[in-house]
């Protein structure tokens, strides 16, 4: 069985907002930063006066490494971690699914899919944006 995350009273939001199907990101109310994994305070001005926003989970892989030896029970091998830039600003690392390891590459858009990976744990994954100029 893979593992979950730990929720707190900070991240139940956003997962809960994943088990809904969307993609929140904290916004910062002072500054426009948004910024994540949760905290607290604004990571742009140290303000606590944020939101949860929607976002687009529209981006551009930033960096990537393909798994092929699990860190554990429940991850089937191989598999991409990839360091995200949201067209909104703020950077997620992430699964991408849908295609072959060997598919993905730095500098390629992608856009959220939700895995629901158990009952109470839904992921922000992330797949690739069809090409618009192979007609897909």
């Amino acid at each position: 069985m893979r593992p979950e995350p730990v929720t707190s009273e900070l991240t139940e939001p956003f997962w809960q907002a994943c088990r809904d199907g969307r993609l929140i990101v904290q916004r910062c109310n002072q500054c426009d930063t948004r910024f994540f994994t949760p905290e607290v305070a604004c990571t742009g001005c140290a303000s606590f006066d944020w939101t949860w926003t929607d976002s687009d989970g529209i981006g551009t892989v930033y960096s990537f490494t393909v798994v092929h030896r699990a860190a554990g029970p429940g991850f089937e091998t191989p598999y991409v971690v990839a360091a995200v830039d949201l067209d909104e600003g703020w950077t997620i690392m992430t699964h991408i699914v849908d295609c072959e390891p060997d598919d993905v590459r730095i500098g390629q858009r992608v856009v959220v899919r939700f895995e629901q990976v158990s009952p109470t744990l839904t992921l922000p994954c992330f797949r690739p944006m069809p090409d618009p100029d192979a007609g897909t």
